[in-house]
């Protein structure tokens, strides 16, 4: 079998973004689809080595590269050559793409041209061939990958360098139906057209929204090429200097769409069918599996919670996480990391720099500052919104220390809870690879057992739209520094896993106790040790049975305003069913 990864490391090192894809396929095999190309050699050997025989894909975005792949219809190298020359494309790199037979049983292929640059995706139709562009969001598959149908190997053709792309790329008719212009293209793909100023207005509209920048001397000379070389019937170069000229004047600031940031309003889509509403049965069929940055712990695609009592490991957690991101370790010397971001953006604006910066050098995080960690506490100068994360967030994950510093409004509240899940939900959208978000826990949750629901203070909501959650407590909270922590998945929509107990070290790594599938973990209660510590049981159930038509948070908010502390409303609720074994009547409200 040829060596897969040897050809990914070496693709990498020539400059290619590469990504595994299915084997004998063209679909990719991790998250993040076409746009997951990286060059780092570490990620690299690690996709190949948990897959040795997956295809190889290029990412054309982040590399820089517009591919013109033309499926079929040359026979030979020299006939290719021949193509090219004929239609004043530059010598370039090039790949052999698959083989086929036509109906008189003689041979074809299909080739593959990489240029340096972008453009966008569309059909063309030049000299009797025909294919499309693939650049910014597409990919391609390169040798010695294998092909979906005809089985064989994709082969470098030409090993050139490669060339930069030429405009005359931009000036190729479509062979596209639906992106058709006032022209319609003949078999031999010249454009036939009644008013063939309209069809040249047209097509500059549809340059100038693909090429950022596109200033009126060089659409000319694309505007003149297209004239010349593909117009059946080609105007005079006067007319077509006149038409682009008076396309600039009237419509001076055409370019492409503006780019969609976090927290703003997209322009809605027309919607001409409404099955164009839902994803297509080709969408879902090649939606990429559930995957995970760390394995078993932190999903990609999706915003992990993690909640705790105040001053319970909860950041300590958050900060192993970063660690094990940044390095490739394990975490808690357990879960395999199976994907490193881009880079960890760690908001942390309840803690000042110093103390903060003292854990990243406790825990050996320093060296990353800078490059590849991102950080900023309480001292950071201004004030930054969520929205504003922009260009840092492609292949990143942001942690979120703790969640009640983003949310505009009350925790509490509905509406505010469904507005911040949006705007997490416009991270995932901007690029980033994962959120985890830091909760605490309501101060009255005392029981033997932690729940979704118990274990993240505030609306309901804010659990709804995690994609996982793991509740943490010490087990032991009266040594906080000498305690094993507990752990549990509180949420196991995507994934099964077991509790367990991690020990922190002075250097602020948390080391995993025992293995989660053989050892079983429980956690420790607490009730024992906060019955009646203030002596006020007496009067709070003298309250309660005088005030029987209260609701249990009703009873529960006037208890504490009579400094009776510590009688939430899970004390309260768990009182009056005592109480109405005696006889005393309560509130039918809960």
């Amino acid at each position: 079998m040829t060596n897969f990864l040897e050809t990914a490391l070496d693709l990498a090192r020539r400059g290619f973004h590469v990504l595994p894809l299915i084997p004998r396929t063209k679909r990719p095999l991790v998250f993040g689809g076409c746009n997951a190309g990286t060059r780092d050699p570490e990620q690299i050997a690690l996709w190949w080595k948990r897959k040795p025989d997956a295809n190889i894909g290029i990412d054309c975005g982040h590399t820089n590269l517009i591919v013109m792949d033309a499926d079929h219809g040359l026979a030979c190298l020299e006939d290719f050559i021949a193509w090219r020359d004929r239609n004043g494309l530059p010598p370039t790199y090039t790949v052999r793409s698959g083989r086929r037979l036509r109906e008189d049983g003689s041979p074809e292929f299909g080739v593959q041209m990489y240029f340096r640059g972008s453009g966008k995706s569309r059909k063309w139709i030049l000299d009797g061939c025909s294919g499309d562009f693939k650049s910014i969001g597409g990919l391609v598959v390169a040798p010695p990958s294998i092909h979906p149908d005809s089985g064989e190997a994709y082969e470098v053709l030409l090993d050139l360098p490669i060339a930069d792309r030429p405009d005359m790329l931009l000036a190729l008719p479509t062979a596209d139906g639906k992106e058709k212009s006032a022209g319609q293209t003949s078999e031999e793909g010249l454009i036939e057209t009644d008013n063939r100023n309209d069809d040249m207005c047209s097509f500059i509209g549809k340059i100038r929204k693909q090429v950022a920048g596109l200033g009126e001397p060089e659409c000319l000379v694309i505007c003149l090429h297209r004239n010349e070389r593909y117009a059946k019937g080609p105007m005079p170069d006067e007319e077509v200097e006149k038409i682009v000229s008076g396309q600039y004047q009237r419509y001076p600031d055409v370019g492409p769409d503006p780019v969609v940031t976090i927290g703003s309003k997209p322009e809605e889509k027309k919607i001409m069918d409404w099955r164009e509403r839902y994803h297509s049965k080709d969408e879902m069929e090649n939606a990429p599996p559930i995957s995970f940055l760390i394995d078993g712990f932190l999903q990609c695609e999706g915003i992990t919670g993690l909640a705790a009592p105040v001053r319970e490991r909860k950041s300590l957690i958050a900060l192993n996480v970063a660690h094990a991101l940044l390095t490739g370790e394990k975490l808690f010397d357990h879960f395999a990391v199976t994907k490193k971001p881009t880079r960890v953006l760690y908001l942390c604006p309840e803690v000042s720099l110093g103390p903060f910066t003292d854990r990243l050098r406790k825990i050996g995080l320093m060296s990353y500052v800078g490059e590849t960690l991102f950080c900023r506490t309480l001292s950071a100068q201004g004030h930054v919104e969520l929205a504003d994360l922009k260009e840092e967030l492609p292949g990143s994950v942001v942690i979120l220390d703790t969640a009640i510093r983003f949310i505009e409004g009350k925790e509490s509240d509905s509406a505010d809870i469904r507005v911040f899940a949006d705007t997490n939900f416009a991270l995932l959208k901007g690029g980033a690879d994962s959120v985890l978000l830091l909760h605490h826990s309501p101060k009255d949750s005392l029981g033997d057992v932690m729940t979704l629901e118990n274990a993240l203070r505030g609306s309901g909501d804010l659990g709804a739209f995690l994609c996982c959650c793991w509740g943490t407590k010490l087990q032991d909270p009266a040594n906080p520094y000498q305690s094993a922590s507990y752990l549990e998945n509180l949420k196991q929509r995507d994934f099964e896993s077991q509790p367990f107990e991690v020990t922190c070290g002075p250097d602020c790594r948390l080391h995993i106790v025992g293995t989660p599938t053989t050892r079983s973990v429980e956690l420790k209660t607490r009730r024992g040790k906060r019955v009646n510590g203030d002596g006020k049981d007496e009067v709070a159930i003298a309250f309660l049975k005088a005030h029987p038509e209260l609701s249990v948070r009703d009873a529960a908010i006037q208890l504490k305003e009579m400094g009776i502390k510590r009688r939430g409303k899970d004390w309260v609720s768990t009182k009056l069913r005592e109480l109405s074994g005696t006889g005393v009547r309560i509130s039918e409200t809960p």
